[in-house]
């Protein structure tokens, strides 16, 4: 597996780990950044789908997809840029940002391997 893959298929095992958090423990995951509990769904389809793009991550660092490797810096960035908007824009909760640095450090992790 390359470098690049690698950078993926970690980020692959965070995208899982958050995507069973959201779908079995909601409110822990929900309560460790600092946000209320909730009985509704949302949360559950989140992790849904956080796990099943998990798969794609997986499964494309796995067949060593470079267009996809590269596309997933633009969306990361894309993400936690999103992320300090919601923050400042619409007065939210820093952790939002916290969340989304995890993004931006894979994709600068992604792209700073990519020519490797």
């Amino acid at each position: 597996m390359s470098k690049v893959a690698t950078t993926i298929f970690v980020y692959s095992f965070y995208l899982f780990l958050m995507g069973l958090g959201m779908m079995l423990i909601p409110n822990t995951l929900l309560a460790l950044f600092g946000f209320l509990p909730t009985t509704e769904v949302w949360i559950r389809v989140l992790g849904l789908f956080t796990f099943t793009t998990g798969i794609y991550y997986f499964q494309a660092a796995r067949h060593e997809q470079t267009a996809f490797f590269q596309a997933t810096v633009a969306g990361r960035i894309f993400f936690f840029v999103m992320m300090l908007v919601f923050v400042f824009a619409f007065e939210q909760s820093y952790m939002l940002a916290l969340i989304g640095s995890v993004d931006l450090l894979g994709a600068i992790w992604t792209f700073s391997t990519k020519n490797k």
